[in-house]
């Protein structure tokens, strides 16, 4: 049988790492400190000035008011539906899209950044070789006093840094395909919990879930604590992306479905004093702001979601079955607000105590489970549109005896929109442009149904017999 000869198999493996892209060698650190000036400062600026002029997309509070008003937020009903919304809505901005605040400063100083990363953490003394870098006391452990004169000294906390020492905090630089690969390591083992990603036009941020849980046993023994009593699965990645001249995309994906468990010491995981978090694989969340053009979109694609509380007082246990969360939105500025596809899922929404069902909620279930939307604002009569397709049917139940609440007046468990509404800030009345609105309660009497032409107001009263207050609606000619 033949032999390869040395040289050969050297020749060999080389070829074989190189095939698995493992032969760049650690960078220098005046390579680290090039590629952070180079790369995270043109991310930093971009994302800056996308930030600046992308938020002027964003519409104004008013289209928040418009929901409020149609849903019933203040009976509970339309806050899962204004959950949504409430991220296309621009904070402070309350004439419509486009208008804001006349100060545009700079959101992030990417000079700074650049600096603080340069001159504190990836400098020639905190080089340990082989492109790692040690986290120095001076960086996370400073704390300021103050002498009688209220002149402030700072020095390094003792406790805080012996702890950090016994954390074994390192940070791994490599490079990967032109990418300079921050790996945060911790413990004996060098467990890398956290991964973080940067080229020329983005950063992206991963945390090992798997990796965090060993990580956690082993400083546990480090410590001498306790090892936490949790389970924890799963990959998350956070990344910025910057698609051109002031023009980003923001997006968190969970890359292998998330599974958190933790209770404490001696609980069983599986038991009613643990809390859990459970959720698929999805593209959960994204966001694009184009400085330049000022307009923005956004996408969320929640998988299936469990949430489970420990028991609380007196002994009742939350959990929440959310089938998921879909919406997509274009925006910009001095235009309507488009939202489409925004739905919960596949099937029923619950919340249950103690296993038994209290909450449900179900969106369109007979319409695809999820509508479309338009908001719109009229800056020269200062009034709102909302219109909806195909149509909006939202149903929800309460069982009051398991949530543990008092019985309101009533419950509102039913909101349909067939059509289009109008209305502003100057009035408390709603007007129906078009199609039909309408508004089912338990006990039946308190709803009411509105057609084209005709205008919604409410009133807030107090129930004589138990002193509660509620939302009276009425029906008639638009004033």
């Amino acid at each position: 049988m033949l032999k390869p000869t040395p040289s050969l198999l050297a020749l060999s493996i080389v070829s074989s790492l190189a095939a698995l892209g493992c032969t760049d060698a650690p960078p220098t650190p005046t390579e680290v400190r090039g590629q952070i000036s180079s790369d995270l400062g043109s991310v930093l600026r971009e994302t800056d000035a996308a930030i600046t002029g992308g938020t002027d997309a964003l519409p104004g509070s008013a289209a928040l008011a418009m929901v409020d008003r149609v849903l019933g937020t203040s009976t509970g009903l339309g806050q899962q539906l204004r959950a949504l919304t409430a991220p296309f809505v621009a904070q402070g901005v309350t004439q419509g899209p486009g208008v804001r605040p006349a100060d545009h400063a700079s959101a992030i100083d990417a000079d700074a950044q650049v600096a603080y990363l340069n001159d504190k953490l990836f400098n020639d003394a905190n080089h340990v070789g082989d492109g790692i870098y040690q986290v120095p006391a001076s960086l996370v452990c400073m704390k300021t006093t103050f002498d009688s004169t209220g002149t402030p000294t700072e020095t390094i906390d003792a406790m805080c840094a012996q702890e950090l020492a016994k954390a074994e905090l390192r940070i791994r630089t490599a490079r990967e395909d032109g990418a300079l690969v921050f790996a945060i390591q911790v413990d004996a083992d060098h467990d890398e919990p956290l991964r973080l990603t940067l080229t020329h036009t983005s950063i992206a941020l991963t945390a090992d879930l798997d990796g965090t849980q060993r990580a956690f046993v082993a400083l546990a023994t480090v410590f001498g604590q306790d090892v936490p009593n949790a389970a924890l699965a799963g990959q998350v990645t956070g990344k910025l992306e910057i698609l051109g001249t002031a023009k980003l995309r923001a997006s968190v994906a969970i890359d292998r479905a998330l599974s958190i468990k933790f209770a404490k010491a001696g609980a069983d995981l599986a038991g009613a004093d643990a809390f859990v978090l459970q959720s698929a694989k999805a593209e959960a969340f994204s966001v694009a702001l184009d400085g330049a053009g000022k307009a923005a979109s956004l996408s969320i694609g929640l998988g299936e979601t469990a949430v489970k509380l420990p028991a609380s007082d007196p002994g009742k246990r939350f959990e929440l079955d959310l089938p998921g969360v879909t919406a997509t939105a274009a925006f910009t500025a001095g235009k309507p607000l488009q939202l489409t596809h925004l739905g919960l899922g596949s099937r029923t929404t619950t919340i249950s105590i103690n296993g038994v069902p209290a909450q449900t909620i179900d969106l369109n279930a007979q319409d695809g489970r999820a509508f479309d939307a338009t908001v719109s604002h009229d800056a020269a009569t200062g009034t709102d549109t909302l219109e909806i397709t195909p149509k909006l049917d939202l149903q929800m139940t309460v069982n009051h005896a398991v949530v543990g609440d008092a019985q309101p007046v009533y419950d509102v468990t039913r909101v349909q929109l067939a059509g289009s509404l109008r209305g502003s800030d100057t009035t408390n009345q709603i007007a129906v442009s078009t199609g039909s609105f309408s508004v089912t309660t338990n006990p039946a009497g308190h709803g009411f149904t509105a057609n084209a032409g005709q205008c919604v107001a409410d009133t807030s009263v107090i129930d004589p017999t138990t002193g509660a207050s509620f939302t009276q609606w009425s029906v008639g000619a638009c004033r």
